[in-house]
């Protein structure tokens, strides 16, 4: 197995499987726009930026492997986004007031657990990154 080859492709696997995570709730949740809106404005960034730095990632890391791009250059990249999604995530995950996570419907329960999830799974794009990182220098 060459890890310089199969690290960028696990790290755009990682940024869509956190983008999915992210975003299940806009998929998921009907009828509660406005608790939706201020569960993903929580904190003082959000998670909609992580989300839009997830979806570049998945480009971010392909230039690297495919060739249109220097695989040095592309892992320093994606270890400084990388860590800025989990940092934004992080933030999130802390400061997401639970008032707001309980004040949904019953049926959307799972919400309590979600922003777990989605800081494990941005943690695996950081993770990749910073493997992708140590192999390609």
């Amino acid at each position: 197995m060459e890890p310089d080859r199969t690290l960028p492709y696990l790290g755009a696997v990682a940024s869509l499987v956190f983008t999915v995570v992210a975003a299940a709730p806009y998929v998921l949740v009907t009828g509660q726009t406005e608790l939706l809106g201020a569960y993903y404005a929580a904190g003082p960034f959000g998670l909609t930026g992580g989300i839009f730095l997830a979806i570049l990632g998945v480009v971010i890391f392909l230039s690297g492997v495919r060739g249109q791009a220097d695989p040095t250059l592309v892992a320093g990249i994606m270890l400084a986004v990388g860590l800025a999604i989990f940092g934004l995530t992080a933030a999130w995950t802390l400061l997401v007031p639970s008032e707001v996570i309980y004040s949904f419907p019953t049926q959307y329960d799972w919400l309590e657990f979600h922003p777990w999830a989605a800081l494990v799974a941005s943690g695996l794009i950081g993770g990749a990154a910073a493997g992708y990182a140590f192999v390609v220098n």
